[in-house]
């Protein structure tokens, strides 16, 4: 699970125990002692008795913003009614669940499309390294006299033209990591022109007058 959406539990945990008439400090300790707690720091200086406004400063502090918003408001319960602000404050913490896992979402979602990026662009530069290498060879069985362009003047051209492709779409796909989708595409459109060497330099055949 997610450090920030485990911790807004936990803490959403607390708020609720703090409704039911718990107090603040009683309920940290016992739900950010358990085991499988994502910070039990809080619980352990509360235990060693430091205020509940220095225990959960860290929190606050240096937390993401959805955590920082929830410690915050239980470091103030105890200046008002800490029922009330629990009450309120579960609330608030259920808006702020969705809120992380809506963003967890569209971090998985931008992985996903950074992926499929990349495999497109490994496509890209393996198809168009093909077709510059066996392109003029397919011309080469030709009906008439006319020289066909060589492979090796295409493949320059070929791996510009596949550069500025992959890096268009990963910048569309992939932001500030487009770069990485120009490297894929570059290096799978070297390893294919490498394997399909080999044919490049079948003589040329010319069907001209043959019968």
């Amino acid at each position: 699970m997610n450090p920030d959406l485990a911790m807004v539990l936990s803490l959403r945990r607390v708020l609720e125990s703090a409704k039911d008439g718990m107090g603040l400090s009683r309920s940290i300790v016992e739900e950010l002692s358990r085991p499988l707690s994502p910070n039990s720091e809080p619980a352990k200086m509360l235990l060693l008795g430091y205020p509940l406004s220095t225990s959960l400063k860290h929190l606050s502090v240096d937390g993401s913003q959805e955590v920082a918003m929830l410690a915050s408001l239980i470091v103030s319960a105890p200046k008002s009614s800490s029922t009330l602000v629990g009450s309120s404050g579960e609330a608030l913490a259920t808006t702020l669940e969705r809120w992380v896992n809506a963003k967890e979402s569209a971090k998985l979602e931008q992985k996903v499309l950074r992926f499929r990026s990349m495999v497109t662009s490994a496509v890209l530069g393996a198809v168009t390294a093909m077709l510059a290498s066996l392109g003029p060879l397919v011309g080469n069985l030709n009906f008439t006299s006319v020289p066909t362009t060589s492979p090796a003047a295409l493949l320059p051209m070929a791996a510009v033209m596949t550069a500025v492709s992959s890096g268009m779409l990963g910048l569309f796909m992939s932001g500030r990591r487009f770069s990485q989708n120009i490297g894929v595409s570059l290096v799978l459109f070297a390893i294919v022109s490498a394997i399909t060497s080999p044919l490049v330099n079948v003589p040329t055949l010319t069907l001209w007058g043959v019968k």
